[in-house]
This record gives C-alpha cells, structure tokens and sequence, in this order.
C-alpha cells in the first residue's frame, strides 16, 4: 500500500514541483523528524520515524523527502504534504548521505564505500556504483546530470553521471572532505581533517583553491542569491562566511557549542546552523548576517544534507 501511494504521487507530480514550506531536523537520539515552518520558524509536527535518523533529502519533483538510518541499514520515504511515512526500505550497510537526482535517490553508503541508486516509485535497488572510502557529503549539480560523493578516508571527490550510473571523474581535494554544496559555478568542499575549504571548477572538474577556515568544519551551504558560503566550524563554535564573487573571508559568525549541519533558506533570508551539544538551531539573517534567534530542537539532533527546499535553475543539459 505504502508503495503505491509512491507510485501515484511519483504519476501526479512528475514535474518541477516549488520548494516545501518546511524544513526538517532529525531526532538522530529518537525516533521522530521534527517539522518547521519555514515563514514563522514554528514547529509543526513530528513524524515518528525509525530509530536514529541521520540523513535528510528532498525532492524537487515529487512532494516526498527521504531519511537515513546509518546504523539500520534503511532509508525512509515521507510525504512532505501530508506528512506521513510512506515506506521503509532496507538497503544494508551504512546510509549516510541522501539527494535526489533525475528522478532517482543517491545515497552514501559509508561502511560499504559505495553510491546506491533507488527508484523510488517502485522502491527497488536499480545500482550500486564503487566509490572511495568512508563516502559521506552527496549533492547534485542544478542539471541533475550529475552527483558528487565525497570520499572521507581518500580525500577525493567522485562525479557520477546520472544518465549512465558510473563514475565519470575523481578529483583530488583536502583531508577528509565531509560535506559540500554548490552553485552554478562551483562546488564548495568542507575538508574537516584539512580546516580547509576546496572549490571545485564545476566545468573543468579540478579544484582550483583551497581556504583556510575553521578547526572541524562539517558542513556547507551556498546563497546564491546573496552571493555567500558558509561553513560551520565544529571545534570553534563558529561559521565562516565567504564572499562567492572574491573566494575572501568576510565575516565569522558565533554559534551554540559543536555547530554541525547547516542550510540556507533563500527565500526567507535564512541561516540555519544546528548546534550538536546545545540541542539547538542558530537561525540568521542572510542580508546581515545577524543572528536572529535559536531555537531548541532537542538533544540529539542532525539533519546531514540539505534540510531546507531550493529551487534549482538548470542552465546546461549536457553530461560532462
């Protein structure tokens, strides 16, 4: 039953669909992800989930999002309308990292240095595709052409083509490369071994610099709208901001104690930085970068992977 209401959401709603009104933080230390308006940053719900959810994922074509139980061994598929588990899979190993792309689920398998495919209408395992060690960070380019992986013990990155299922370049980067996000231009690649960040030419797949950032940074995430990165620096309690245009350090941002995933919300104009130790979320305001509140989220929370819709505008069709 569970599967066919994917299969029907998958018939209804094949198109680009606009992003959620909701952002999503997991109960890693329970069994629930918590829902949150995006406009009031009110809690709405909490969805009971598996034991020790990790990782998150949304779809821009389906209103659906997946969850990761590195420890189960399964991933969950959760109607972001409706707000109801549809299905539980079990794919083994350690799913980690999560991020739909050209209507298929890319995980990280971390215990098993692999990228699975899942075809979430029917909920089967269409691939498993040989990636480095220890992979974590996952994220597709706006064309969905593509998923990059990043390979934790290799320091490498690897560029899988969505069309075909292989990988179609590695590419060498700092130590320990973790998380990462782009934009049209860019990848940004949190090394967290390294206290670096790696940009990656998104056309010639090479990175072409390295930052110095924080002690520990753990995660990532671009404005594109206001032209920022921000990575979160775990052993600091901070975030680092860089200027996109100039790849220069502009401003440092306090956070609550052990700061780890992080999002940005373009339509809103917001931050978010969940804090590991605090059990909660600092929430910013992008054009200032001013912290406008935090709210408790509960101990135990994580959310890896992009917790918070976007919109994604593909300028170019072809696989590299």
């Amino acid at each position: 039953m569970l599967r066919l209401s994917l299969a029907l959401l998958l018939f209804g709603f094949s198109g680009f669909i606009a992003s959620a009104p909701y952002f999503y933080i997991n109960q890693q230390q329970g069994e629930s992800v918590s829902v949150f308006e995006r406009n009031d940053l009110s809690l709405k719900t909490k969805i009971p989930t598996l034991k020790g959810p990790a990782g998150v994922a949304i779809s821009s074509h389906n209103p659906w999002f997946a969850v990761t139980y590195p420890e189960q061994g399964m991933i969950s598929f959760i109607d972001s309308k409706k707000l109801i588990p549809l299905e539980h899979i079990s794919v083994g190993g350690s799913p980690f990292g999560a991020v739909f792309a050209n209507r298929h689920l890319y995980y990280s398998d971390w215990s098993r240095n692999l990228v699975g495919v899942i075809d979430p209408g029917t909920g089967r395992m269409i691939k498993k595709i040989a990636v480095g060690k220890s992979p974590a960070g996952i994220a597709t380019n706006a064309c969905e052409s593509q998923v990059w992986v990043l390979n934790r013990e290799s320091n490498s990155i690897s560029v899988i083509g969505t069309h075909h299922f292989r990988v179609v370049k590695t590419i060498s980067v700092g130590r320990a490369p973790f998380a990462l996000a782009m934009d049209k231009q860019f990848a940004y690649v949190a090394n967290s071994q390294g206290n670096t960040l790696s940009i990656v030419d998104l056309a010639n797949l090479a990175e072409i610099k390295r930052i110095k950032v924080g002690r520990m940074p753990y995660g990532v995430a671009v404005d594109r709208k206001q032209h920022k990165v921000y990575v979160s620096n775990q052993l600091e309690n901070t975030v680092s901001v860089l200027d996109t245009k100039t790849h220069k350090l502009i401003h440092v941002l306090k956070t609550g104690e052990y700061p780890e995933n992080i999002a940005v919300d373009e339509e809103n104009q917001h931050l978010f930085v969940l804090n590991w130790f605090d059990g909660s979320l600092s929430v910013f305001d992008t054009q200032t970068d001013k912290e406008l509140k935090q709210i408790n989220v509960g101990e135990g929370s994580r959310a890896f992977g992009q917790f918070v819709g976007k919109s994604q505008v593909c300028l170019e069709q072809a696989e590299k």
